[in-house]
């Protein structure tokens, strides 16, 4: 039987044939990462010891490659970061904590804090003993106080190290120098002189001295007359610019640091317990090196795209610090996340405000393009997402669509529907913080629920990098990588969802609370998991593999207080993860003995 097939039919099947070709090979936008690598994150060593795991490290380092200790040859020591890579205008001010400043006049200011320290206590570097007398920085964790701190990170030198508190609790301790030397110096806020000027003098009598942040008028002059009239002496810190400048500072020597001296100690209180690490200037440049690694060479901050960075992490801790140091090196902006007010310990915080107050308007700063935020600014910024995007009446078409690419591990804001919906929807939350200007969102602490996952990726049009870290560490402990858009989907994010409710799912017949992963190792940490049930999960195929979490690496601190366990390299952070078979991380809490 002979089939005749028209012109009209040929033309339809070829029409078909086109459409199915789109549809399948380029409907679906490409992944922004590929598939495979998402698939196998990091590698482990083959060779373990029974009751802990094989080496993790990540799969971009791979086993037996050097670690990285600096992010370029020219930062061997933290003051060589204002020697970063400058702006295409050097009269161009760049805002480091809500002050202007162009390079060079950062640049004057870091060889100036140490002449004008020498000059205004020069008995307190030789009133100890020791060989160094470090600088106790006792400042309220705001934007407004946190400048001198950053410019004393920069600025240390071999003899004057600084320890770092992040609450007046902790200062008896420090006065003792319990596991460092005697402070020489105490920098503090002006709220709190009056009780350090009576608990210096019980503790260390006219030793040690005292310089005052946050006083420009001088308020609490008679307080200063009358710890001067004890013997103590007592300076504001704006007293270091005009005596760094007079013809005495000429003949001071300047002392050069190298990379294997201490740079800074930090304390932190955790269940009433006090810890005390201590950082070198190697340590500070792997961090940075190490943060900046979390990065695509085109996504890092830079001084061409004028980018600002914002973050909510104190810089009374050694991440916190590694973010602004990076900040400064690259060229970028810096700004806190926080509140403004120098008020310890505030009891009712507002997240939403604290966001909102970044995008002030009248105050001509920049928003930030790079946020690092933490669990509850981010609860906030969804939150207030959420609710917009439920009153527009074309959200549940848009979300589809979007979906479709995030699922396809694709998401970008220059799409159709981000320019009709999306776009004016961030633009209109918490002043725009969340608006096309930013470019990159780095969440620090706790993965969030993967409900909650999902929507920050279609919420912000932007992958959800997840940071966990530690005090034992100046960098990263696992970081996932910049583009992972793996959720468990965006069709939930519709209206009257609780992204936040805890998700259980059913494992070997118990329940098991649902939870993302915080990635693989950083570039630059080596990762174990010690436990009893370590051997079982090995012998049993298919069972995850759980325990404490122990690392290693240039930017790991050691502990001075003799509390912590250090075995050949390996420092024990207190935390329990289990590691899932692509090598990323899940982080239990709380920690449990294993």
């Amino acid at each position: 039987m002979d089939f005749e097939i028209d012109n009209l039919t040929v033309i339809l099947l070829f029409l078909l044939a086109t459409l199915l070709i789109y549809h399948r090979f380029f409907s679906t936008p490409q992944p922004l990462v590929h598939p495979l690598l998402l698939g196998k994150q990091s590698e482990v060593s083959t060779i373990r010891k029974s009751g802990e795991t094989g080496v993790y490290r990540s799969w971009a380092t791979g086993q037996g490659a050097p670690l990285t200790v600096r992010p370029a040859n020219s930062v061997k020591v933290v003051q060589d970061v204002v020697n970063g890579p400058k702006a295409s205008d050097h009269r161009k001010q760049r805002y480091i904590l809500d002050v202007p400043l162009t390079d060079e006049a950062l640049t004057e200011i870091i060889r100036l804090i140490p002449l004008g320290l020498s000059l205004l206590f020069p008995n307190e570097s030789t009133a100890n003993p020791s060989s160094s007398s470090p600088i106790v920085t006792l400042l309220p964790p705001s934007p407004t106080t946190s400048l001198p701190l950053l410019l004393l990170s920069i600025s240390a030198t071999p003899d004057r190290p600084l320890v770092i508190l992040p609450s007046p609790r902790l200062l008896a301790p420090a006065l003792k120098g319990t596991g460092h030397p005697a402070p020489g110096i105490i920098v503090i806020h002006i709220s709190l002189l009056e009780d350090v000027i009576e608990q210096v003098y019980e503790d260390c009598g006219s030793t040690v001295g005292i310089l005052i942040v946050g006083d420009p008028q001088k308020t609490g002059e008679d307080s200063v007359k009358a710890a001067q009239g004890k013997g103590l002496n007592v300076k504001w810190w704006e007293e270091i610019w005009e005596i760094a400048e007079s013809s005495e500072a000429e003949k001071l020597d300047k002392q050069q640091s190298h990379y294997g001296d201490i740079h800074s100690y930090y304390y932190s209180e955790k269940d009433d317990q006090i810890s005390v690490v201590k950082a070198t200037h190697l340590n500070v440049t792997a961090g940075i090196a190490s943060l900046l690694s979390l990065f695509p060479a085109d996504k890092r901050p830079t001084a061409a795209l004028h980018d600002t960075v914002a973050s909510a992490v104190p810089l009374t801790t050694p991440l916190g610090m590694t973010i602004a140091l990076a900040s400064v090196w690259t060229g970028a902006g810096f700004r806190l996340i926080g509140n403004h007010e120098p008020i310890w310990d505030p009891e009712d915080v507002d997240h939403a405000a604290e966001l909102e107050i970044l995008a002030d308007k009248e105050k001509g700063l920049p928003k930030p393009t790079i946020l690092f935020i933490t669990p509850k600014h981010h609860h906030a910024l969804l939150d207030r997402l959420q609710y917009t995007y439920s009153s527009h009446p074309f959200a549940t078409l848009a979300a589809r669509h979007k979906g479709h690419s995030i699922r396809a591990g694709h998401v970008d804001r220059d799409s159709l529907w981000d320019k009709v919906i999306w776009s004016g929807m961030r633009e209109n939350v918490l002043g725009g913080i969340a608006g096309q200007r930013l470019r990159g969102v780095i969440l620090v602490g706790d993965a969030p629920p993967p409900t909650a996952l999902g929507a920050s990726h279609l919420l912000l049009s932007l992958p959800l990098t997840r940071l966990h870290s530690s005090p034992y560490s100046t960098g990263p402990v696992f970081v996932t990588h910049f583009y992972d858009l793996q959720s468990p989907g965006v069709s939930h994010i519709l209206k009257e969802v609780d992204l936040w409710e805890p998700k259980t799912s059913n494992e070997n017949g118990k329940e098991k609370l649902d939870k993302v992963h915080s990635g693989p190792p950083a570039s630059n940490i080596e990762v174990l998991l010690k436990g009893d049930k370590v051997d079982e999960a090995h012998d049993e195929e298919g069972r995850h593999i759980e325990g404490r979490v122990w690392i290693r690496g240039p930017g790991v601190l050691e502990r001075v207080d003799g509390s912590g366990q250090v075995i050949e390299g390996w420092v024990d952070i207190g935390e329990h993860a289990r590691v899932q078979t692509n090598g990323t991380f899940i982080i239990d809490h709380p920690a449990s003995a294993t």
